[in-house]
């Protein structure tokens, strides 16, 4: 029994971010690549059945992949992410797929917003300004990276590493 979460995967943004995910994102050290969380914590992989995935493809079918692209560098207080805009789209996918899985474990921590977001750097504070200063350049040196998120995947989160369980193609029937 492992701990999934549901994600957009985003490999545009790797030649930007890899170096400094692998780096600074416990997360890319557990070799889950760069992605936008949609819900997390999911369900238990055990209780990943027929009728969770049959729940997730009816979501899944009813939303367009959501076009975006990563413009603008923001932080939380302990992280560096890169902003997807407009969000709109995948914030609204968030929000269906929380409302099919209404006895999902909850997490302690409680958000007011659903903020979509992709991680560059997680348990930073003194370095954060530095991070920041590098992002920001590079962001600037090549310009937006637009995606195009053509599906849902569940992560798994094993022992020692990530893994991708299933993918579940967004807008098709």
């Amino acid at each position: 029994m492992s701990r999934t979460l549901l994600a957009l995967m985003v490999p545009e943004a790797e030649p930007l971010v890899g170096d400094l995910r692998a780096r600074l994102d416990p997360a890319a050290q557990r070799g889950l690549g760069a992605h936008i969380t949609l819900v997390y914590p999911f369900v238990d992989s055990d209780a990943i059945d027929a009728g969770t995935v049959e729940r997730l493809r009816a979501v899944a079918r009813a939303c367009d992949p959501p076009s975006f692209r990563l413009d603008s560098v923001r932080t939380f207080p302990s992280t560096v992410w890169l902003r997807p805009a407009p969000g709109g789209a995948i914030v609204a996918l968030a929000a269906s797929l929380e409302a099919a899985f209404p006895e999902r474990p909850r997490d302690d921590r409680a958000f007011p917003d659903y903020v979509p977001h992709l991680s560059v750097a997680r348990n930073v504070r003194g370095d954060r300004p530095v991070i920041v200063t590098t992002l920001e350049d590079r962001l600037h040196a090549s310009g937006p990276i637009h995606c195009t998120c053509r599906d849902v995947h569940v992560m798994e989160r094993a022992a020692r590493a990530w893994r991708s369980l299933l993918s579940i193609p967004l807008g098709q029937p």
